[in-house]
């Protein structure tokens, strides 16, 4: 199934609207939309906290989620902040010391990447390099291999459950795994992990956009994350097509 790109960032809108609880359009104007948390369908499948807060924009404007306690502070805090300053060290550290009242950590920001099967680029095969490609209960066998902990969640109940992994092998032996997630109906994440001695030889790529295309093929929109300094992660993401869709921070 090909998935184009219009297509692919109108499943991220939706995805996004019904995981802040907000609409769609308050992506679309400018300024900083504040939304209290819910849990719609479709959304994603991570737990809403009871002391939530959640601020994303896909480049216009700022969408601010969080539980109804906090959104009196959200609104004097945030509401009046020009869309592109909310992202600003001094804004991020004001929002890093509110949560910390709560006793939790603001992560992010986060870069979102997410690829279409027009823009996916083609990728070499490193030599002397095997790919395997495993789905759904197949992928259970993989758990033993502990070292590749970004790439999958070895949890057989997850409700975030691994659908695909793809595996390079090197004279038998696993040296990488990228893994989707089913982290919503119509989004799936990737992860990957290469073994130290085996990174910067093209084998990361390989192995994400062999995984990135089956996910595709499946009707899914494949979806990376990465933190706004991992530059490397950042590069590979763009190497095979993917693009930043939105960033997003959040208290944990």
């Amino acid at each position: 199934m090909m998935l184009d790109r219009k297509t692919v960032i109108q499943t991220v809108k939706a995805v996004l609207a019904a995981d802040l609880a907000c609409d769609e359009a308050d992506f679309d104007v400018d300024g900083v939309s504040i939304r209290q948390a819910e849990i719609r369908g479709g959304r994603f499948r991570f737990p809403i906290r009871e002391q939530s807060l959640t601020i994303v924009t896909m480049g216009r404007g700022v969408v601010v989620s969080c539980n109804r306690e906090r959104l009196e502070w959200a609104r004097q805090a945030l509401g009046n902040e020009a869309d592109g300053q909310i992202f600003a060290a001094r804004t991020v550290g004001e929002i890093s010391a509110f949560v910390q009242r709560d006793k939790q950590l603001l992560a992010g920001p986060d870069q979102k990447y997410v690829c279409s099967s027009a823009d996916l680029k083609d990728f070499p095969i490193p030599d002397g390099i095997n790919l395997v490609t495993y789905k759904d209960n197949d992928i259970v066998g993989l758990y033993r291999h502990a070292a590749f902990k970004h790439a999958l969640s070895f949890r057989s109940d997850s409700a975030r459950s691994d659908r695909i992994a793809t595996v390079a092998e090197r004279g038998g032996t696993i040296i990488g795994i990228a893994g989707a997630s089913e982290d919503c109906g119509r989004m799936w994440q990737i992860g990957v992990d290469v073994l130290p001695e085996y990174q910067g030889m093209g084998i990361g790529k390989a192995i994400v956009g062999t995984l990135t295309k089956a996910v595709l093929n499946e009707g899914i929109v494949p979806y990376y994350t990465t933190e706004v300094g991992n530059l490397r992660s950042r590069q590979l993401a763009a190497s095979l097509g993917y693009w930043p869709a939105w960033i997003q921070m959040y208290a944990r």
